[in-house]
């Protein structure tokens, strides 16, 4: 055999060899949304388009009930930090997850935020990129509940729900009152809410390990819909707060949670490590295009 003939078969198999396996991506993991279940059609839309770019890609879709129609009722009724307690064990069983150095982690809406605490809380899963569409980081001012806005019914039911929004019964039973979060009503939210003022570290006792924790991540994405009407304001999205004063929004980088760094975002931020987007539409309202655009600048290896 020629020797150029042999160098050239040499480059070839080494080519082949440095093509990188289904073992060598990142495996992700993903927590859907209020009034969906880990079974929906939605979320095997995203493992199909992830896994296509990604073939062999080990894909989790996080779930509190194996029961799809129960998963969905849990989405509205249960307790945030019971769930997220759950998520963790379920997440160190399994052995994919377990044994990697990092997880890419997708939240939507809702599943964000239940993401966001998780990472914070549970130490013992390693976590590499969090990527969060519309999530309520800085929580809401109105009830998300009514996907249809000429639903009287519910809009009359969540006016109900949003005046005895700080009772206990109310706080420990639906998950949207303990992302609620009334900047004119500060006070009662550090006193009464059950799950954000607390992975906010809003409250005067902070928890270091919550910086600690969340400043591992590699990255963190927030994409915010510009047309969101469901999460009110939007702009909680990208963890921006309300001036109670001129009732305007006051900036990522101005609000206390940063200059203050309750919970390490100014750390991942001024190491840029955060990176926002805009989705043009209503909330949720996404394209496969831009699933896979962010699935090739996140995910993978």
């Amino acid at each position: 055999m020629h020797i150029s003939t042999f160098l050239n078969f040499q480059v070839i198999f080494s080519n082949l060899n440095s093509v990188p396996g289904p073992e060598t991506y990142r495996p992700v993991v993903l927590w859907h949304g209020l009034g969906d279940n880990y079974n929906g059609s939605g979320i095997h839309n995203v493992n199909e388009l992830i896994s296509r770019l990604y073939p062999g890609i080990f894909f989790h879709s996080i779930y509190i009930d194996e029961d799809p129609s129960g998963d969905q009722q849990k989405s509205l009724f249960g307790n945030a930090n019971q769930q997220v307690d759950l998520v963790c064990d379920q997440l160190k069983g399994i052995q994919e997850l377990a044994n990697s150095d990092g997880i890419d982690a997708i939240g939507f809406s809702q599943g964000g935020v239940l993401l966001r605490g998780l990472i914070q809380r549970c130490p013992d899963v390693s976590f590499h990129n969090l990527i969060t569409f519309g999530s309520p980081h800085m929580g809401v001012m109105e009830m998300p509940l009514c996907q249809d806005p000429r639903d009287w019914i519910c809009k009359r039911r969540n006016e109900l729900l949003k005046k005895q929004v700080w009772n206990d019964n109310v706080q420990r039973r639906i998950l949207p009152a303990q992302y609620f979060r009334d900047p004119f009503e500060y006070e009662k939210y550090l006193k009464h809410s059950l799950y954000l003022a607390d992975i906010n570290n809003e409250r005067k006792d902070k928890n270091a390990t919550y910086v600690e924790n969340l400043t591992k991540l590699n990255k963190l994405v927030l994409i915010t819909f510009t047309e969101d009407t469901t999460v009110v304001p939007k702009e909680s999205a990208m963890f921006c707060d309300i001036d109670t004063k001129w009732k305007q929004t006051i900036p990522f980088d101005k609000t206390d949670l940063y200059t203050r760094d309750y919970i390490g975002i100014r750390q991942l931020h001024e190491s840029g490590k955060i990176e926002f987007h805009d989705i043009e539409a209503e909330h949720m309202s996404i394209s496969d295009e831009f699933i896979e655009e962010i699935a090739l600048k996140y995910l993978g290896n």
